[in-house]
Parts: structure tokens; C-alpha cells; sequence
């Protein structure tokens, strides 16, 4: 998750378990919400003077806060906020009013859907709006930028507007002998070119000036004083102060070859780390995909590399530093390739390899072998060692890819999904199908079908280890899918598919049956260890999966304190009667109960009173900056004291470098998992009794 998909909400209503409606809705409609909740207008200004926001919910019945108060506050404090009203039922004739004083729309509690709507509506038009703000400050800076190259610049460069100058750099001056640009200032550029080529360069000012750019080149001869230069003169269009006009860039005939090839191998080129640049390298990836045309034989790999944390040692050992770290892993990758693949740097922390006419296993081999180099090197840099790992998203291109853009989203897709999964991992994500989304449903139970019958998943494990001491065994149970290629799916790949079709409460069940399985084998052991199984929405709703467990203990002989189940808060949120039910008689087994993605809610711990649960899984938005932003680890710092004020554990997942263990242990928290530990394995073999930091 990056920090731009986090949306910070602010939320004023007269109810929290409204507020907790709203927060949950938000996430069970995919968006990563970070709540807070101000109660007056003097908060609010306080709020927003300290923390930028991206949406604004307030209750129209609040006296202590009203609309036109709010709005009038957001318009002082300067920030770009979508306020939305909201109100109990559906006042249409209220909406007029509302957004007359300044908020962009009315809805109703009692109508949810439609606040996603328009949530969903603000939110891209906020995103919107931040995107034409900066590429507004970019042409900006582009300009001023500009400007400064003209100035240096060793080409000889005018611009005129109808044919006269207006505009000369240095080099253009100085070229032609001309002390200040006011002696040439609205001076005919005709005039400088040699009697001979006048018609020639007529023709060319002509034909660029109705449009036709497809000639923008002549050969002439032009007058310096006393001599004649033999000159290229190429056209092109460019504004003065807003004022469209022709940019002419005069060079020397006799340097224009080396400077073609020079300037092709440049605007090809990443300056930084010699790979290609972006542009240059969609440029393949267009003609990779075009080339399959209906070629049912062959395909192409292609991986999507994201270094994991360049931003950390950017902010603590400087740029150098981050440069240094994307210079060896672009040597690496160049180390790991041959003549078959192209390497580009795709954006500022990710690149991009093309594997021309490569099958599925030859594209995941080059992957492995990128990611464990890229473990293993130590990068040095002056007085400092630094190491970094990296996510690789892979997918093959064939005849059902539609174009470079869909291959390059998919396999950014992929990488996303590998983070998800705890980062330094490679993922393939597998072909789309094209049957739409009734055919792919049915695709989906006929997959999932299969593999619950002839046991296709595979189970995996993750140690949640303790920073006090506490050396027992305990694990997070995690699921994955082996296609018919023996490719492993993980969890993201399938699992929203499973909600969709209903048949998570039929995945949850093979997860229990075979973790009580290898829990049994396990016990004589090591009789102290715990699984921690995850439940779907689903499951919760299901009134026999309780005693379908309770059976299933049984059959194994398992014992309720070797269990826990993790469900997740907004989960708990919109399904709190069917929690609230499991909760009861997972106890009455005897089994551990934990509330996962807790804690980016506005009132967290008021779910708590209706669920008192054993652990308390942190959200894992809380840990995306956790070790850089001072907010985040005061909201953490917060949720772990009241957590212990209630005698609850709290454990924080995805931990992924020592900089957040150490942040983490130095707000006592409980519990800690993540590929800094040790990533999913299908072995139970991590050594509870070492010393975690």
C-alpha cells in the first residue's frame, strides 16, 4: 500500500458507532481509511491547521458544528477538502441548502450505497484536481527551466513570430555577431539568410505555418557580417508568454551527425542507471506485444521490480545513497540478463525487465535469481553499508494481451499483491479471463471446486514472535492456490474471487480441517504451540460452522488454547451480531480470539467492548511510514497504551525492517510478525527462543 492510497478521513458526527459505520463501509468498499473526529469549530481549525485530509464527513445535525461553519473553516484554512454533509434520512430538499453554504453533496445514513458513490466521485476529483496542481507547478518549473537552458545553451537558438525575432540566446548572438538582441529585435530572420537560399527558406516558414510539420528541416546558407555559414535549420513549435511562435535552432552542418546519434542514445537512455528509460522502454514493450499479433505459440515475460524501502535510506542516508543502491541493482539485473531482454528504470524505485520469446518457468527463474541477488548484495557507501530487497510482479504477454499498457498494469498488479504478502517475493499473476464476469465466476468456482476436492490449496505459516520474552510457538495460518501448472496463487488472487461466488465459508473450512491436521502432529512436540486462523465475513454468517469445529477438535483431539481466529475489524464492524455470536462460542471451545486490521478507525476500542479480544492485530497502514512520520507513531504509541489499559496484546504485522521492529519495540508492543522475521513457510521451523532484536 503507498501513502497516496491511504485516505485520511475526518469525521463529525453526534454518533461514534456512525463514525465506525462510515469508516467501515469505506474499507469494505477497498479504501485504506485513517479516521480522526473533531466535535466543534475550534477543532476543526486546530485539526486542520496541524494534518491535510481527503474527506470531510459532517453530521448536519451537530449545533456545535454546522455546515456552513465547517465550510467557512475548510475555505480559511486553505485546504483542498471535500466536505460532505450527511443526515439521517433522505432530505432532498435539504441538499439544495447544504450545498449552497458549501459542501459538495447531502446523503443519508440510511442509504450507504450512495455515500460510496459519492465518496468514490470526490475522492477522484480531489485526485484529480492534486494532479493538475502539480503538473501546473511542473510546466512552471518546465518553463523556468527552460528558459535557464536556452540561456546556456551552445546551440544557436531564436525565436520568431511571423518571421521576426523576439527572442535570441547567447549563442545565437554570438554566432552571428550581434552585441544585444535589441539590435535584431522585430528583424526579419529573412534577412539573415543568403540571397540563394531566401526562396528555399520561404517555402520551409511557410509550409511549418499552416501546419505542415512534416518537413521541418533545410540546409542554408546564412550571413555572420563578413562570412557565410553553411547551417541546418530545423523548426519547431514553442509559446513566448503564451503567444504561439516558431523556435529556430541553427547548427553547423558539419556537427549534426554526431549530435543525431549522440542525442538518439540519450533520449533512450536513464541517466542514472544506463538502463532504459521509460519512455523508450514502453516503446519495446508496444512492439513486443504487437509482434505476438494471434501467435499462439509464443509469449514473452515481463517483471515488474519495486525496490522495497528506497525512500527510508533516501531520508536517512541521502540521495547518494538511494542513487547508489538503483545504480548495483541495475548492474545486477544486467549481470542476470542476456541479449533476449530489455532492463528499463520505470519509475524513480521501480524497473522493468522484457523477456523476448521466454516461457512461464524461464521468466520466474530470472525473477528468483534478480530477488536473491538483490538480498544478498551489500551496497557500500562511504562509511556505510546498506541492503535492500525487492518485489517483483511477473506476467506473461501473449496473443490475450490486449496492449503494453494492460501487460504493465497487470504485472504492477502482481507486485502489489507480493507486498500484500509481506514484500521480497515474486508473484505471477495468472491470465485474465476474457469471458466477462459471468464466465469468469463460473471459472472461479469450477478452479475453486477442484481444488477443495483434490486438495489444490496448500497451507503456509508465519511465526508471530514476542518482544517480551514469551517463547511460545504461535503461528499465522495462511492459504494458497496451486493451479493446474503447479503455479502457487496467493491469497489476493483468490480469496475476493471466494467472497464473490460464496464460497469463502467452503475455503475456510479446508484451512481449519488441515491446520488442526498438522497442529495434531505438531503437539506431542511442542503441546504450548498456536495456530491463528483467519475467518471470512461469510464464515461468520454461517450458524454450523461452530459446531463443525467443535466436531473437528474433537476428531484431532485439539484443544481450544492451541487455536485462535483472526477477523478483521471492519468485518466485525458491519457483521457485529454474527461476531458477536462467534466470539461467544469460539470461547466457549476455548479458543483465542484476535481483531485484525485494528486501529484506523476513529473510536477503535469501542468495538473492543463488544468484543473482547485476546490480541489486537495493528492495521497494517499504520507501519507504512511508521519509522519517518511522527503522527503515525503517536496514533501507534496511543493504541498499544490503551490496548495494555485493558490488558489487551497487541501484535504488529508486516514488520519489514529493523527500523520499524525497533520503533515498534520501543512502544512495547507485544508481538511482531513480517518478512523481517521470517516469510511464509510451509515448515514450522522458526526458533521461538532467539532474540527477536
Amino acid at each position: 500500500m503507498n501513502r497516496d492510497d491511504v485516505v485520511r478521513l475526518l469525521v463529525a458526527e453526534t454518533s461514534l458507532n456512525d463514525a465506525e459505520m462510515f469508516i467501515s463501509v469505506l474499507r469494505n468498499a477497498g479504501h485504506a481509511v485513517r479516521a480522526s473526529h473533531v466535535e466543534d469549530v475550534e477543532d476543526l481549525r486546530d485539526t486542520l491547521e496541524e494534518h491535510a485530509f481527503e474527506l470531510f464527513l459532517c453530521n448536519t445535525g451537530l449545533d456545535s458544528l454546522g455546515v456552513a461553519d465547517a465550510a467557512h473553516a475548510i475555505q480559511e484554512s486553505g485546504r483542498d477538502l471535500p466536505l460532505i454533509a450527511v443526515t439521517e434520512e433522505d432530505a432532498p430538499e435539504q441538499r439544495l441548502e447544504v450545498m449552497q453554504t458549501g459542501a459538495l453533496d447531502l446523503v443519508a445514513k440510511s442509504d450507504l450505497e450512495h455515500l460510496k458513490l459519492v465518496v468514490r466521485r470526490e475522492l477522484r476529483h480531489l485526485r484529480e484536481r492534486r494532479r493538475l496542481r502539480q503538473v501546473e507547478k511542473a510546466l512552471k518549473e518546465s518553463e523556468r527551466r527552460a528558459s535557464a537552458l536556452l540561456d546556456s545553451s551552445r546551440d544557436a537558438i531564436a525565436y520568431v513570430h511571423e518571421g521576426m525575432h523576439i527572442y535570441a540566446n547567447p549563442a545565437y548572438m554570438e554566432k552571428f555577431g550581434v552585441e544585444s538582441f535589441d539590435d535584431i529585435e522585430g528583424m526579419p530572420l529573412l534577412d539573415m539568410i543568403a540571397g540563394e537560399d531566401q526562396q528555399t527558406f520561404k517555402e520551409l516558414l511557410r509550409r511549418y505555418s499552416r501546419g505542415d510539420h512534416s518537413e521541418p528541416e533545410a540546409s542554408l546558407h546564412m550571413v555572420a557580417g563578413s562570412e557565410t555559414l553553411a547551417v541546418n535549420v530545423h523548426l519547431s513549435s514553442a509559446t513566448v508568454d503564451g503567444e504561439a511562435c516558431t523556435q529556430v535552432l541553427i547548427r553547423d552542418q558539419s556537427d549534426q551527425q554526431d549530435l543525431e546519434a549522440q542525442l538518439d542514445s540519450l533520449s533512450k537512455a536513464d541517466l542514472l542507471t544506463g538502463l532504459y528509460n521509460r519512455t523508450h522502454f514502453f516503446h519495446c514493450l508496444e512492439q513486443a506485444v504487437d509482434e505476438l499479433g494471434g501467435d499462439e505459440e509464443s509469449s514473452h515475460g515481463l517483471l515488474y521490480i519495486q525496490v522495497e524501502n528506497l525512500e527510508g535510506t533516501r531520508q536517512t542516508l541521502g540521495i547518494a545513497a538511494s542513487d547508489k543502491v538503483m545504480t548495483d541493482i541495475a548492474g545486477i539485473i544486467t549481470g542476470e540478463t542476456d541479449a533476449n531482454a530489455e532492463a528499463g528504470r520505470f519509475a524513480d524505485d521501480v524497473f522493468a525487465v522484457l523477456l523476448r520469446h521466454q516461457g512461464v518457468h524461464d521468466t520466474i527463474a530470472l525473477a528468483e535469481a534478480i530477488r536473491q541477488k538483490v538480498e544478498d548484495h551489500i551496497v557500500e557507501v562511504d562509511q556505510h553499508t546498506v541492503t535492500a530487497t525487492c518485489t517483483i510482479g511477473a506476467v506473461m504477454i501473449g496473443e490475450k494481451t490486449r496492449d503494453a499498457n494492460d501487460a504493465i498494469t497487470r504485472a504492477h498488479r502482481g507486485c502489489e499483491i507480493a507486498r500484500e504478502a509481506g514484500s521480497n517475493q515474486v508473484h505471477l499473476l495468472p491470465a485474465e479471463s476474457e469471458d466477462g464476469d459471468a464466465g469468469d465466476g463460473q471459472r472461479w468456482q469450477t478452479t475453486l471446486q477442484d481444488a477443495l476436492e483434490r486438495d489444490g490449496f496448500l497451507l503456509v505459516y508465519m511465526p508471530v514472535a514476542s518482544l517480551g520474552g514469551d517463547t511460545t510457538a504461535r503461528y499465522e495460518v495462511r492459504v494458497r492456490l496451486r493451479d493446474e501448472d503447479g503455479v502457487e496463487m496467493m491469497a489476493a488472487d483468490f480469496v475476493p474471487r471466494a467472497e464473490e461466488i460464496g464460497m469463502m465459508p467452503q475455503v475456510d473450512r479446508w484451512v481449519v480441517e488441515h491446520a488442526l491436521q498438522t497442529l495434531k502432529s505438531k503437539l506431542q512436540a511442542d503441546s504450548a504451540m498456536t495456530l491463528m486462523i483467519k475467518l471470512s465475513g461469510r464464515t461468520l454468517s454461517e450458524p454450523s460452522f461452530l459446531e463443525y469445529l467443535g466436531e473437528r477438535m474433537k476428531a484431532h483431539g485439539i484443544k481450544g488454547k492451541n487455536l485462535n481466529f483472526e477477523v478483521n475489524e471492519p468485518v466485525a464492524v458491519t457483521q457485529l451480531n454474527e461476531a458477536r455470536e462467534m466470539f461467544r462460542g469460539l470461547k466457549e471451545l476455548g479458543c483465542g480470539f484476535t481483531l485484525d486490521h485494528f486501529g484506523s478507525g476513529v473510536n477503535p476500542f469501542q468495538l473492543v467492548k463488544h468484543l473482547p479480544a485476546d490480541y489486537l492485530k495493528l492495521d497494517r497502514s499504520l507501519g507504512q511510514d511508521l519509522a519517518t512520520n511522527e503522527e503515525t507513531q503517536e496514533r501507534v504509541k496511543g493504541i498499544i497504551e490503551n490496548a495494555h489499559a485493558m490488558k489487551k496484546s497487541v501484535i504488529a504485522g508486516y514488520v519489514e525492517d529493523a527500523m520499524a521492529m525497533a520503533t515498534y519495540w520501543q512502544h512495547q508492543v507485544d508481538f511482531v510478525q513480517g518478512h523481517f522475521l521470517q516469510a511464509p513457510s510451509r515448515n514450522l521451523d522458526y526458533d521461538f527462543t532467539g532474540t527477536v532484536i
